[in-house]
């Protein structure tokens, strides 16, 4: 089945893109939470976005990825193939470290840093690389 947005991708890239995006621009009105300082607000926003964002990751994105990587061997210099893998251990980093992050944070605030605005900075630089990188892979596969 074709997707909705106009190229060769099947639905379930088009709805992974698409919640990607709107995840996104979550992303960055729970910055801007932060940046009024309304902290309660945005420590549920960014807990509930982190933990959605794993839809689309476990329906849309690691299945593609799994099934680039079972091609491996032949096609893996290939640029269809390197982009992918890349955007994937970028994007893997940067969800993992904001499930940590969100979790110290709301429910084990006595976990490693004392001071986690670090991880929440490079959380957001990660994800967002990822996010772009994404709409990378996206064209590139099926663009």
């Amino acid at each position: 089945m074709s997707g909705f947005l106009g190229t060769a991708a099947p639905l379930v890239a088009d709805l992974t893109q698409v919640g990607m995006v709107i995840l996104g621009l979550w992303a960055g009105v729970g910055f801007v939470q932060a940046r009024r300082r309304a902290f309660p607000v945005h420590c549920r926003w960014m807990a509930w976005l982190t933990f959605l964002a794993y839809g689309p990751i476990l329906v849309g994105m690691v299945p593609t990825w799994l099934e680039l990587a079972r091609l491996g061997g032949a096609v893996f210099a290939q640029q269809a193939t390197v982009v992918p893998f890349m955007h994937g251990v970028v994007g893997g980093l940067a969800q993992l470290l904001m499930t940590y992050t969100v979790v110290r944070m709301n429910w084990r605030r006595k976990w490693p840093p004392r001071r986690p605005l670090w991880l929440m900075r490079i959380s957001l630089a990660l994800w967002l690389l990822a996010i772009g990188g994404g709409s990378g892979v996206y064209l590139l596969l099926y663009g």
